[in-house]
Order: structure tokens, then C-alpha cells, then sequence
């Protein structure tokens, strides 16, 4: 497949995202502007072991997609048993043990990157498909101790040095989802639009159809 083809592909999919069914809860995504097959994003995980946490993310698309899987990579700290803590790469193999053009998108991989921090995920691992053999044996033998650690991953992920952390040498791209810290007053100006803007969709809502 040429590289104008997958650009295609990748475009189509990104915007499928704008779809419930196809984006993730909690999840945001931006594409580089100069490269449409690296996407960034940030995830905010909320229950389980890593509630709390907030994790930058890349998905990295060849341009032999969709004949050629993606790659995700964790650029927030954390230890779970499929990040591999050298490289950063979330082990997929596990739930795409063989990559199927077409009926695998790349939705998919971003469902299961939010799924495997939940317990359910987790109690169906095995040794082999994991990353980080460690953390699967504390899960596995030490549930407390793991529970702890990942508690600490979370901690650690919004901390000042986290969140506001330049791209790690293996990510040499600057991702377009960036933190900063807030400015006096600013809070209480973000506080009034978002107020604003629930006002004026619940006032859309309440609308009878047919007036504009």
C-alpha cells in the first residue's frame, strides 16, 4: 500500500473518533501536524489500581498501514506488566496476537490500552505476554505490594515533574497536548466558561425541535 493510500486510512480513522462507539472515555488525541502517523495522547484513568494516574501516550502508525499493526508507547513512568520499561512499548501481541487489516483498527488498540489497567484485564495476563515479567509476578503473588506500586505510578504521573516534563530521548517529537501551569485568576476564568458552556447546552437540550 502507498503512503498516500494509508494517509487516507489513518485520516478516516481519526476521524471515526468523533464517534462514541469508536473513542474512548477519558482519552484525548491530537495527531502531529507535520505527521498524521504519530498520534498523541493523554489518558485519565479514574478507578483501580491506577486511579488518578494521567499518562501521555504515543501511537506510532507505519505507512504500510493497515497491512502493518501500530506501536504504543507510555511516555508517562509507569509500572504495569505490559509496558516494557525499557523501551516504553505497550506489549499488544497479547490481544493482537496477529494483526488483521481491516477488522483490527486503530480504535481497538486505543480500547485495550484503557482496558488493561482495569482488574479484569489484569487477573487474565500470563506470564508470556507480558513486558514487565516483575510487575505480572507481583499481581500475581503479591497483589498488596503491586497494588501499592501502581498506586505510586498514579502519584508520580501528576506530579509537577510529570506533567510538565519534556518528551523522553526516545520521544523526540514535542506531542501537541501540552500542561501548563495556570496562571492567577485563570482557574476561576476557565470555571465561568465551562459554567457558560453547560448553561447554553442545557438550554440547547431544552429547545423544542424545529426552533433554531
Amino acid at each position: 500500500m502507498n503512503s498516500t493510500t494509508a494517509r487516507q486510512e489513518v485520516f478516516l480513522e481519526f476521524s471515526a473518533l468523533g464517534s462514541e462507539l469508536h473513542s474512548p472515555t477519558g482519552m484525548y488525541i491530537l495527531p502531529l501536524q507535520a505527521d498524521p502517523f504519530t498520534w498523541h495522547g493523554v489518558i485519565f484513568l479514574h478507578k483501580g489500581y491506577y486511579a488518578g494516574a494521567v499518562l501521555k501516550f504515543t501511537l506510532s502508525i507505519p505507512s504500510s498501514y493497515p497491512s502493518s499493526p501500530p506501536t504504543l508507547s507510555v511516555q508517562t513512568p509507569c509500572f504495569h506488566p505490559l509496558i516494557d520499561p525499557a523501551t516504553t512499548r505497550v506489549k499488544l501481541d497479547g490481544r493482537f496476537p496477529r494483526w488483521r487489516p481491516r477488522e483490527d483498527f486503530l480504535f481497538h488498540v486505543l480500547h485495550f490500552f484503557k482496558s488493561m489497567f482495569k482488574r479484569a484485564a489484569l487477573d487474565q495476563l500470563t506470564e508470556g505476554s507480558c513486558a514487565n515479567r516483575e510487575a505480572y509476578r507481583l499481581y500475581r503473588d503479591q497483589t498488596p505490594l503491586f497494588a501499592k506500586l501502581a498506586s505510586q505510578s498514579a502519584a508520580l504521573s501528576i506530579t509537577e515533574s510529570s506533567l510538565f516534563a519534556p518528551p523522553l530521548p526516545s520521544h523526540t517529537k514535542p506531542s501537541p497536548i501540552q500542561f501548563r501551569k495556570l496562571e492567577e485568576g485563570e482557574e476561576e476564568t476557565l470555571k465561568e466558561k465551562i459554567e457558560e458552556a453547560g448553561r447554553a447546552r442545557l438550554i440547547s437540550s431544552r429547545r423544542p425541535p424545529g426552533l433554531a
